[in-house]
Order: C-alpha cells, then sequence, then structure tokens
C-alpha cells in the first residue's frame, strides 16, 4: 500500500523523442537510489519527526544536546549546507526566479536575527537555537536537491507509516483526553449548551496532506475503495480538534482541487464522477464517524455548537474574534511606536517555546494574527517583501495550473500551495492575511521547491 501511494502519483505519459529526460521522469523512483539520496531524505524525515514529536516511543530529552540545542537542529544546518554545498546538481532551481522572493526573505531574516541579537543585548547563540522554525525555512534547498535527486517517493513511503500512527494516537488523545502524543496540549472546552469537549493542540504527523493527496489522485487518476480506510483515518483527528479554520481549509481545498480539473477537462462524465466520489467519502465519512468514534451523536451536536459559537464571536465581536480584534490594535500601536521601516526587530520574547509567563503573553499576541504581526515585527520593509510573495505566488500558481500537461504530484502542491495562499489572504478565521509568517514560511518550504520545479520546466515551453 505504501509503495502504491507514490507509484499512484508517477507519470508515465513523458514518452518523448528527446535526449533529455522528460519531467515526468523526476517523479519516478529510480530502481536503484543511491545512498547519499536515501540519507537526505531520512534527515529530512528526522527532521520532521523529531520536531513533530517521537510518537512516544523515545523520551524526547533525549533529543536535546545542549539547552535548546537538539539532534534536529544540527540536521537542519547539515543538509542545508550539503545542499549548498551540492548546488552544482541544481544550478537551475537555485537560481531560478521563482525562487528570488524566497531568498530575499531568507536574507532579511538574518539581517533581524543580527539585529535583534544587539538591539535587545541578547546571547546571539541561545537566540540563534530559539528561533527554529524561522530556520527551517532553510529546508527549501535540501527540498530542491531531494526532487533533482528523485527522492520525492522515497521520502512519501518512509513518512506514511508514522502518519498511520500519529493520526491514530491522536484520536484516541481527542476522545479519552489523556495524551498518547509528546508536545500536545490538552484542555477541555466548554461549547454553547453546556457540552464540553476535549481540545487537542498540537498537529498530526502530516495526516491532511496524505488525507489531500488521495482525494487528488481520485480525482485526477482513479478512485481505489479501499483507500477510504486511510482517507477517513486522516480526516477524523481534524473534526476532533474542533478547530474551524481547519474545517473551512479543506473544504476549500477540495473544492479547488475539483473545479480546477473539471475545468481542465471540460467534460460533464467527469463532473458528475467526482460528484459520486464526494458522495461516497462523506457516506463513508458519516458511518464510520458514527460507528466506531464512541459518544458520535455528542460530539456530532458539540460540533455544531462550535460552528454556532464562531457565528456569535463573530457577530458580538467576542471570544476568538474579538481578542484577535485588540491584538490587531495593539500589534499596529507597537509598529507605529516603532521602527516603521524595520520594525521592532525580532524581540528574544518571540520564541518557539515561551518559558515565562511573560514570554506566554508575547508569543500568543503575535502569533494569533499574521499580518498585523509581520508588520510590526519586520517592519514595511518586511511587509512588502511578503505581500510580493503571497501576489507573485498566487499569479504564478494560475499560470503553472492552467498550462500543465501532466496531472502528476507536483502539481498536487502546487494546487496545495495555492490554496493556502488563496486561504491565508482572505478566509482564514485567524486573520493570516499572509503566508509568510512571523516565523517565516517554514509550512511552505516543501510547496516552494515544488512549484520552483514545475516553474523551470515549464518556462522552456511558455512565457511566465
Amino acid at each position: 500500500m505504501v509503495v502504491r501511494l507514490a507509484n499512484n502519483f508517477r507519470v508515465t505519459a513523458g514518452n518523448k523523442n528527446n535526449n533529455k529526460p522528460s519531467f515526468g521522469d523526476i517523479l519516478i523512483e529510480k530502481n536503484y537510489l543511491t545512498l547519499n539520496t536515501k540519507l537526505l531524505a531520512w534527515g529530512i524525515f528526522l527532521i520532521f519527526f523529531i520536531e513533530n514529536g517521537t510518537l512516544g516511543l523515545i523520551p524526547k530529552q533525549f533529543y536535546f544536546v545542549y539547552r535548546n540545542m537538539r539532534v534536529s537542529d544540527f540536521l537542519l544546518y547539515g543538509l542545508t549546507v550539503y545542499s549548498l554545498f551540492n548546488v552544482k546538481e541544481f544550478p537551475n532551481l537555485y537560481h531560478s526566479r521563482a525562487l528570488l522572493i524566497p531568498k530575499m526573505l531568507l536574507v532579511y531574516f538574518l539581517f533581524q536575527y543580527i539585529i535583534s541579537s544587539i538591539k535587545y543585548d541578547y546571547n546571539a547563540i541561545e537566540l540563534f537555537f530559539r528561533l527554529k522554525n524561522l530556520w527551517l525555512c532553510f529546508l527549501v534547498f535540501p527540498f530542491l536537491l531531494l526532487i533533482k535527486r528523485r527522492g520525492l517517493g522515497y521520502l512519501i513511503k518512509i513518512m506514511l507509516p508514522v502518519a498511520i500512527i500519529s493520526n491514530f494516537l491522536y484520536i484516541l488523545s481527542a476522545l479519552t483526553g489523556i495524551a498518547f502524543l509528546p508536545d500536545i496540549g490538552i484542555s477541555e472546552q466548554s461549547l454553547p449548551g453546556g457540552l464540553k469537549v476535549f481540545r487537542v493542540y498540537g498537529g498530526t504527523f502530516y495526516g491532511e496532506l496524505f488525507f489531500l493527496g488521495f482525494i487528488y489522485q481520485w480525482v485526477t487518476k482513479r478512485f481505489r475503495f479501499y483507500q477510504l480506510i486511510l482517507v477517513i483515518l486522516f480526516i477524523i483527528p481534524h473534526i476532533l480538534a474542533f478547530g474551524r479554520a481547519a474545517w473551512l481549509y479543506f473544504v476549500i481545498t477540495i473544492i479547488m482541487i475539483l473545479v480546477w480539473y473539471a475545468l481542465k477537462k471540460k467534460e460533464f462524465r467527469l463532473a458528475f464522477r467526482q460528484i459520486v466520489i464526494v458522495t461516497v467519502l462523506v457516506s463513508a465519512l458519516a458511518y464510520s464517524f458514527s460507528i466506531f468514534i464512541p459518544q458520535s451523536d455528542f460530539l456530532v451536536e458539540a460540533i455544531e455548537a462550535r460552528v454556532s459559537q464562531g457565528q456569535d464571536d463573530y457577530k458580538f465581536k467576542e471570544g476568538t474574534y474579538g481578542t484577535r480584534l485588540a491584538n490587531i490594535e495593539a500589534l499596529l500601536f507597537l509598529w507605529q511606536n516603532g521602527n516603521i521601516f524595520i520594525g521592532i526587530g525580532m524581540h528574544p520574547l518571540w520564541v518557539l517555546k515561551p518559558e515565562t509567563v511573560q514570554e506566554s503573553i508575547y508569543a500568543w499576541g503575535f502569533s494569533d494574527v499574521g499580518w498585523a504581526s509581520v508588520l510590526t515585527a519586520y517592519g514595511l520593509i518586511g511587509f512588502i517583501i511578503a505581500l510580493l510573495f503571497q501576489v507573485y505566488y498566487v499569479i504564478t500558481s494560475v499560470v503553472i495550473l492552467k498550462r500543465s500537461v501532466y496531472n502528476d504530484l507536483l502539481i498536487f502542491f502546487v494546487l496545495i500551495f495555492l490554496s493556502r495562499l488563496f486561504f491565508d489572504s482572505v478566509i482564514n478565521y485567524s486573520y493570516t492575511g499572509l503566508t509568510v509568517g512571523l516565523m517565516g514560511f517554514f509550512n511552505s518550504a516543501f510547496y516552494i521547491a515544488a512549484f520552483v520545479y514545475k516553474y523551470e520546466n515549464m518556462e522552456s515551453k511558455y512565457e511566465l
């Protein structure tokens, strides 16, 4: 099943009579991957694995080397240096116009780090290791090297088993209120009507990507009924998380996949097939939820209460909505009273994991509203670069999707990237506004790598 997941994304149409390998060939895993390609894939996997928790198999203290320094830190920096050292393997990708804005952001983040260390008289080394998510943006270079070496399928295969286990443990945590995963928070939340549910803070191991990937495969390739088991497993944690923004994001992304493919094919039968697929998925999900999830009736009622709670918050400007409005006002006040061009600096209180009550207040306030935190932290210069990032990738992603010939795995990632950009721009309940956040674009690093590769492949055929 794991092998088939990677194989189902393979492209077989690139059989043109030329000396150069077709673009489709790049996604076909070689019969024999070189050792350095496998080690690169395992290095990327271990960074994700350590940063997202260890599934309880190994105590997380095992990964700490000293204070805030972890094994994953050195893997990250090592892979970044390694990929840049081997840039001769992907020079066209490294020098691509599509990678220009991320490079500008990376340089600007380094500048902000230096300014922050000086301005706040903070220990430069300790601050460096506390800004992990910011430096994860540099993973875009190892991703580019991995895609060039055709090791993407191998990375998918070693990630899938962990994704399955983490999603199962997440469900148990949400139902019982017991943390079966490390690095997650659990709290009891009261909903309208006197309902109380457990809310789990902390995600699964990329289950959402496998969930959307299977749907993309069903729409563009072939529907396989047995895969419903995995699809339902991957989506239930997000239902039980009671995150309204996540629910809306999945709906928007699925609609985007369906509409994009229907417009490309322009067939009535295809539209009917898509309706059947969605109907089967919803029916199977509803049946599984009612049969296998304890107290499913209560949870359905709680989900409805959660939706109505969001409507009331928006109407009366209370709850999460009211808090975020207040945060926007406070952040803009800080920006106006600081340096409007470079912001107030990457303050040492904005950290990966706050260690004091004061740090928690700062970290929560800044991370809760995306665009305002970017403006306040990085000033008008950083905000403009982030805005260029948003506009450029939205427009160019649409062009790539319109002109794409093969519905391969990279097109899937471009679709997901466009969905994130669009959602963050105009829909996100968290008022993100920008995909580039306080800690950079690390959540989009892989999408950017896939985008750049697809861009460079299509640039030779079209004016982009």
